[in-house]
């Protein structure tokens, strides 16, 4: 368990050795070397049977050899040293000092069979105690550690380190309402910093911002150079939507000294949210000197809205010899968002080099833009080259086979598809994806039977199980299958539309009308923008005898600029 204070404002620490260890090499000296400075330093403690030594001297030279077992990180060697120890002086500082040998070489077991037995001899022994507390810790055994800690309290209510420690665990583990509880009942630490401090974090958890506020002032008016206790008041600031405040909390920490990246961050994001972005700016520029710094706030300034300020950031970055791909990326952002230059988006990114983590992103950003720019070609190219270099990025496939499909290279499109299939067979995403393409292509039976072969592999397959649910009702075939496959679709995909039309039109196909027009009208309900929809919606009104209902559907419908504008105007001449 780690110290239960922050910074400079720590608890007493508990120490590597106890008293015998810290005195160990002195009283080795006056024992066994006599005149030692006539003699060379040795490399290795000279062996006990070599000397006549008293138990003292035997005790002291023992803790010599756990010393040198620690320094060389040699268990078996310090296992000795422990057992002549607890042989001949079984101490409370020796079990402290053999707990953490073991508990530094992360032997747990070991560590809290020694905790275990010190405690049986000195049942009220602290750092005991906490050796104990942390082997349960190690294992993520909290509720043995929180138990061990209450006991020692409910035994010693005037240890305030104690609730300190106790304290820190349960904030840690997210039990805010006894942190908060323990923390604030008098105690000899009651009024301390730290535990105001931890006291303060459970009240944020707890939302109780002022009760939060006010311990971390008084926190800091007692030790003014408490930077956590600053920083967590800033931050209360900043939930309070205390932003001035808040600023001047996190000037104050920078003018304390500290010189971590977070506090100069924290002040050009309040500066951007009180619309300062010179300031923040300024802030930036001045801030440490470090690339990734400036990177993480260029990052805020984008984040934020402030483009042109995070561009004269990153300008300077990518003027430099090998800057970071993130800089190219940023700028190439601006470039596409903000300046609308998607020629210049592009050659930003073709900066980044292959070996980058972000090339892959790259790649699929520079296929979007070539897109958009018909550079139908390139983008195909580009996509080739991605999968090339990296043939298990999935998205390179789909992203390739959905262009291919879209611009009506079905051939092309297919062939991509086996290529893929081939490297995940029997994909169901892959073979939904070619449904699809023979879907857009108008060969509604080949789609058709791919689906089907998607719900052999997938009987769950939502969109699979609605594409089938739909055509057989529209072919008005097998509509008891249908209308089973579209409800188990929309178990899982309650809110889609489009799937909820389907189950409108497998009802008016079997003439269920009022379930049918209770579930278009849902479909409307959920934004559905689509004339098939708004045609169901008026043939479904129609049928029903609501004629203002279907002019409406059909009118919406041609809004929408459909396929089949003529047969929609004909069905509304006919009302």
């Amino acid at each position: 368990m780690s110290s239960a204070s922050p910074s400079k404002y720590r608890s007493k620490v508990r120490h590597s050795a106890g008293p015998l260890a810290r005195a160990a090499v002195l009283i080795f000296a006056c024992l066994f070397l006599g005149a030692c400075a006539k003699q060379q330093p040795v490399a290795e403690p000279a062996k006990p049977a070599a000397y006549p030594m008293t138990p003292e001297a035997a005790k002291v030279y023992y803790y010599l050899v756990l010393n040198e077992a620690a320094k060389n990180n040699d268990l078996r060697m310090g296992t000795e040293a422990i057992r002549q120890l607890l042989n001949l002086s079984p101490s409370a500082d020796v079990y402290v000092d053999a707990a953490r040998f073991y508990t530094e070489r992360k032997e747990v077991t070991l560590a809290r069979d020694i905790a275990k037995r010190g405690l049986e001899n000195y049942p009220d022994h602290f750092d005991l105690t906490m050796l104990l507390a942390e082997t349960y810790l190690s294992e993520k055994r909290i509720d043995e550690s929180v138990s061990l800690l209450k006991e020692y309290i409910s035994r010693h209510p005037e240890n305030g380190e104690a609730r300190q420690q106790l304290g820190q665990l349960l904030l840690s583990n997210n039990l805010f309402q006894e942190a908060a509880d323990l923390l604030r009942q008098k105690s000899s630490t009651r009024n301390d910093p730290v535990t105001r401090y931890y006291l303060a974090r459970a009240y944020v958890q707890l939302k109780k911002l002022k009760d939060a506020q006010t311990e971390l002032k008084k926190a800091v008016q007692t030790e003014p150079e408490f930077v956590e206790a600053w920083a967590e008041l800033a931050y209360v600031y900043e939930l309070m939507k205390d932003y001035v405040s808040a600023e001047k909390t996190y000037e104050h920490i920078i003018e304390l000294g500290e010189t971590g990246q977070e506090v100069w961050l924290r002040l050009i994001t309040l500066n951007l949210k009180l619309n300062h972005p010179e300031k923040a700016l300024s802030i930036a520029k001045e801030g440490p000197e470090d690339m990734s710094f400036s990177l993480q706030a260029a990052t805020i300034f984008i984040d934020e809205g402030f483009p042109e300020q995070a561009r004269e950031l990153l300008i300077p970055l990518a003027e430099m010899s090998n800057p970071p791909a993130e800089v190219f990326f940023h700028l190439a952002l601006i470039a596409f968002n903000n300046d609308k230059d998607l020629p210049g988006a592009i050659s930003l990114l073709e900066n980044i080099p292959d070996h980058d983590r972000l090339w892959s992103k790259s790649i699929r950003f520079r296929t979007h833009m070539l897109f958009e720019l018909k550079r139908y070609d390139e983008a195909v190219t580009l996509l080739e080259q991605g999968i090339k270099a990296d043939p298990a990025d999935r998205e390179f496939w789909d992203m390739l086979i959905d262009l291919q499909a879209s611009l009506k290279h079905f051939d092309e499109a297919h062939a991509a598809l086996d290529k893929a299939l081939k490297r995940w067979p029997n994909d169901t995403e892959l073979l939904f994806t070619r449904g699809s393409v023979y879907d857009l292509a108008g060969e509604r039976d080949k789609a058709l039977e791919v689906m089907e072969e998607v719900i052999s592999h997938d009987p769950e397959h939502p969109e699979a199980l609605n594409y089938v649910g739909y055509s057989l009702a529209d072919k008005g075939q097998d509509l008891d299958r249908a209308l089973v496959l579209i409800e188990s679709a929309l178990k899982q995909e309650p809110e889609k539309a489009f799937m909820v039309d389907s189950l409108a039109w497998v009802h008016f196909k079997l003439g269920n009308l009022e379930q049918a027009w209770e579930a278009i009208n849902r479909t409307i309900e959920l934004g559905a923008k689509d004339p098939i929809i708004w045609e169901h919606y008026g043939d479904i009104a129609k049928a029903m005898g609501r004629k203002s209902d279907a002019r409406k559907g059909y009118r919406e419908a041609l809004k929408l600029d459909p396929k089949n504008a003529d047969e929609l105007k004909k069905k509304l001449r006919g009302i």
